[in-house]
């Protein structure tokens, strides 16, 4: 049922584009400020107290609401729940749009401002540097609105899904919090992020050159390292970046006339593509086994 969920509801955002307008998450912010103007004079509020309760009162009504369907349709209200959480939690954009908008530009000027869009700041003025921004970008989002989402749902359901999402959110927009509840959250998220990107990693080394994606991944490690609480997931980046700045994507048949950020950033983009092959692989042998046992 789980890896059935993910199937359908990765499908459905992807051909039913208009479900990206569902995705509505401004009651964070104001039911955030509204917590800390309320509850602040609970013992542990701005730290621990505050951290439990913001991230623990959403995933409640969560459970409210699929014990409700579960009570009234059985599974079948479970499943639909499931699915309604995952193409909620997807996002908050399509990356694929993002990476099309850039792509397909009419002129210089809407082609920067989908790139600011895309990588979440100005556009480098070095070209290199711009290519490993976009790489950056592409993966870092890929990471941040797909993979993350799919790999929590997997292990906890919808609790996962809807808790990174969570994390995720009050880490990256300012919604009010206090210097320690941004803290533990952050801290949080890295811990949820790192076993992705380490998943992330192998997958591309799958689908693409094994060797080079290891010699990379293991040359970070041995240099720089990454705990788990370290969670900069610059492995995953570095991997991809050696991947496509050294031209083996382009010669696994991926290239095309784009020269260039443009080349790089659908380079990567292609490449998230056959990482997600790689994981709905393994997700529909788990299927199969499921089935057969």
């Amino acid at each position: 049922m789980t890896i059935i969920s993910i199937l359908i509801a990765f499908s459905l955002c992807h051909f039913v584009r208009e479900l990206r307008h569902l995705r509505r998450f401004e009651w964070m912010t104001t039911f955030t400020r509204h917590c800390n103007n309320k509850l602040k004079e609970l013992p542990g509020w701005s730290g621990p107290t505050g951290f439990f309760v913001l991230l623990g009162a959403p995933l409640l009504v969560a459970l409210i609401i699929n014990s409700i369907l579960i009570n009234a349709f059985a599974h079948i209200g479970e499943f639909l729940f499931a699915i309604a959480m995952l193409i909620y939690t997807f996002g908050p954009r399509d990356l694929d749009i993002d990476v099309r908008e850039v792509i397909n530009a009419k002129d210089d000027e809407e082609q920067k401002q989908a790139l600011e869009t895309l990588l979440g700041g100005p556009v480098p003025a070095d070209e290199d540097a711009c290519q490993h921004a976009a790489i950056e970008a592409v993966f870092s989002n890929a990471l941040n609105r797909w993979f993350a989402i799919i790999f929590w749902f997997a292990v906890l359901g919808v609790y996962g899904a809807l808790l990174y999402r969570l994390a995720s959110l009050l880490t990256d927009d300012n919604v009010g919090l206090h210097d320690e509840q941004n803290e533990l959250i952050t801290r949080l998220r890295k811990v949820m992020d790192w076993p992705t990107a380490q998943l992330i990693t192998l997958s591309l080394a799958i689908a693409t050159d094994f060797d080079s994606v290891y010699r990379a991944w293991k040359q970070y490690h041995d240099e720089r390292g990454n705990g788990l609480f370290d969670g900069n997931n610059e492995f995953m980046i570095t991997s991809a970046q050696t991947i496509v700045m050294s031209g083996r994507a382009a010669r696994d048949g991926y290239a095309d006339q784009l020269e260039g950020p443009l080349a790089s950033i659908k380079l990567a983009m292609d490449l998230v593509w056959r990482s997600l092959g790689v994981w709905a692989t393994v997700l529909a042998v788990l299927m199969l086994v499921n089935v057969i046992a």
